[in-house]
């Protein structure tokens, strides 16, 4: 398998990593963008892409780098509801005690 399949095929699932939201995982989705990181170089060095799929290439990096950033912010967003959540039980529970 060429080095361009190879990222194509870890592209597509790094994106299904992203779009899991709650069971996503850093940590395995961290090591697949250092395997990427190593494609792309070999990719890069080979030089054996046509432009096409060199603009294929960036824009799926694009995406990619989209959808991380869209499910930070999410991520975040839940986070807060969470401490907004914990912050109304506290005060419920000292308003009970009082």
């Amino acid at each position: 398998m060429s080095f361009l399949a190879q990222l194509i095929e870890l592209d597509a699932r790094l994106f299904a990593e992203l779009a899991k939201d709650d069971e996503f995982d850093q940590d395995y989705f961290e090591e697949q963008l250092i395997v990427r990181a190593d494609l792309l170089k070999n990719v890069i060095s080979d030089g054996n892409i046509s432009a096409s799929e060199s603009s294929e290439l960036i824009t799926r990096s694009r995406r990619l780098k989209e959808a991380a950033e869209q499910l930070q912010q999410r991520l975040g967003e839940q986070l807060k509801q969470m401490n907004k959540g914990r912050r109304s039980v506290q005060a419920y529970q000292t308003v009970k005690r009082n």
